[in-house]
């Protein structure tokens, strides 16, 4: 006898993207489609429990076409006997009484799921499924903890009483790779609760799994991209199987994620670079693609006089899903410093001046030229020069 588990994180459902312009709608509906795969694979097989391990939202507050989106699915979910269970995440939990309440409250209060909004200490559903007593407990993503400090660490764990036992968190666990700050609340391995054969952890956006004594720990990793510093990852959520024994079996399904690619390119020594670029961005124009291009090298100004990125940037709207330019790496050519100027005073340019013009006069033309420099110093000096 066992028990079939679908695990999914870091959804980010209603990301702004409003770095996408007017198709910061098409994007949003990226992470949804994501994480409707998870939904209908699950209605599909069936899981007997389905978990999300936080940040369901990209903020406190989502707006209303999302959290509608998430009710009926959720309903549909309940409707095939199929038990879900969330906690909140870093970018869905509330942080301040103006919030108020995680956004994930409400599929709480609805019935058609469990959610495990404590911080502080974990809370718990036990039931019967297969023949087998199930405890799934869970803790939400604490906003108060202070820097490098243990989630775990002053929580009190009483020993799990099901022959399966899961346990959900939202925080980095020591062990695991991914992209999140070596300064922030971590999970030592010693403090993961015993007794559980599963911990299903959210936060790392990157799928991995690692076993510490009995206990196994899996980040299903997020189901969308959310930036350039997962590009090339995989995207999906996994399928387990458990029983008394632990960890049966689990498989990772990917998700219709879009793609990030990165493009790098070397400045040339000459040209023009708009021509040279775009020439090149033509060649691997796809309308479903997020593109990066990276500029490096060396930017002369009288190149930089040929680089102008708005016009690129129109030119390759609909040949891209989007196109945005790193400019980072790009050193441009300062002009050569100006020499200072010596020092002067007004009588002794106009001298310098007048001789200046008296080397090349003829003899009756120095003459006149020394008169009218007579006069000029004497006309500088009544207004005050020196």
């Amino acid at each position: 006898m066992s028990v079939q588990v679908l695990l999914t994180a870091d959804n980010h459902l209603d990301i702004s993207a409003a770095m996408y312009g007017p198709k910061r709608f098409n994007r949003k509906e990226d992470f949804a489609r994501c994480f409707e795969a998870t939904v209908e694979y699950a209605l599909k097989e069936k899981p007997d429990i389905y978990l999300i391990c936080g940040d369901l939202y990209d903020s406190v507050v989502p707006r209303n076409p999302p959290r509608s989106f998430m009710m009926r699915h959720f309903r549909a979910l309940a409707e095939k006997g199929i038990r879900v269970f969330l906690i909140s995440g870093h970018h869905d939990t509330a942080r301040s009484l103006e919030q108020g309440a995680s956004p994930l409250s409400l599929y709480g209060e609805s019935g058609y799921a469990r959610f495990f909004s404590d911080f502080l200490q974990p809370e718990s559903s036990i039931f019967q499924k297969s023949g087998l007593k199930v405890q799934v407990s869970g803790v939400s993503f604490n906003p108060n903890l202070s820097v490098n400090e243990d989630p775990l660490a002053s929580m009190r764990f009483e020993e799990p009483e099901g022959d399966v036992n899961i346990f959900m968190l939202h925080y980095p666990i020591e062990g695991f790779k991914g992209v999140y700050s070596l300064s922030e609340p971590t999970v030592r391995a010693s403090h993961l609760p015993s007794g559980y054969q599963l911990v299903a952890a959210g936060h790392i956006h990157r799928h991995q799994k690692n076993t510490f004594g009995d206990i196994v720990v899996l980040y299903p990793g997020s189901t969308e991209r959310v930036s350039f510093l997962e590009e090339g990852e995989k995207k999906g959520f996994v399928w387990l199987e458990l029983d008394k024994s632990g960890l049966i079996s689990d498989e990772f399904i990917e998700t219709p994620a879009r793609e990030l690619r990165t493009f790098d390119f070397s400045i040339p020594s000459d040209g023009d670079i708009n021509r040279i670029l775009g020439g090149q961005l033509l060649k691997s124009a796809d309308p479903q693609l997020i593109l990066r291009v990276k500029i490096l090298g060396n930017m002369s100004l009288k190149l930089l006089e040929t680089y102008k990125r708005p016009a690129l940037l129109s030119q390759f709207q609909d040949k891209y899903f989007a196109v945005e330019f790193d400019e980072r790496e790009m050193e441009i050519e300062a002009y050569e410093p100006v020499e200072a100027l010596p020092r002067t005073t007004p009588l002794e340019e106009l001298k310098r001046y007048f001789e200046s013009i008296m080397a090349k006069a003829s003899e009756q033309e120095r003459v006149e030229l020394q008169q009218a420099f007579q006069k000029s110093i004497a006309m500088l000096q009544e207004a005050g020069a020196w």
